[in-house]
C-alpha cells in the first residue's frame, strides 16, 4: 500500500508546491546560518574585555564623609558613648561565640540573630 497523495485532487497547484518547497528550504538555510553564528569562535581578548566592562559599576561612588563629633557632643559624652560601644561589642562577641559553640554548624546570620536577641533580652 502506498501513501501517494495527489495534490491536484486537494486543490494544490504545482506552483504552490514549488513555493512551499522554497519556503521550507529558506527556513532550513536560516536555521543553519543561525547555528553557524552561534558556534562562531570569539577572540579571547573580546571576551575578557566584555567581562571587564561588565564588572565596572557606572554608578558614581560616594565618598565617605568624616564627621566632626565635637560639633555635636562634648568630651565627656564622647567618652561615655565610646565606652558603651566597647561594652556592646564585647557583649555581642561573647554572645556570638556562645551561639556558635552551642550550635555547631550554625550559619553566621543565625548566630548574629541569636546574639542580638540575647542582648535585647538582657536589657
Amino acid at each position: 500500500m502506498t501513501n501517494n497523495i495527489n495534490p491536484v485532487k486537494l486543490g494544490i497547484t504545482n506552483n504552490q508546491l514549488v513555493v512551499h518547497e522554497k519556503q521550507e528550504e529558506q527556513k532550513k538555510n536560516l536555521n543553519q546560518e543561525k547555528q553557524a553564528e552561534d558556534k562562531k569562535q570569539v577572540d579571547s581578548k573580546e571576551v575578557l574585555g566584555f567581562m571587564a566592562a561588565q564588572g565596572l559599576d557606572m554608578v558614581p561612588v560616594r565618598t565617605q564623609k568624616t564627621l566632626d563629633v565635637s560639633k555635636y557632643v562634648n568630651g565627656e559624652q564622647e567618652e561615655r558613648i565610646a565606652n558603651l560601644m566597647k561594652d556592646f561589642e564585647a557583649t555581642y562577641g561573647d554572645a556570638f561565640d556562645i551561639a556558635t559553640d552551642e550550635f555547631p554548624g550554625i550559619s553566621d546570620d543565625l548566630a548574629n540573630d541569636l546574639a542580638l536577641a540575647y542582648i535585647n533580652a538582657s536589657n
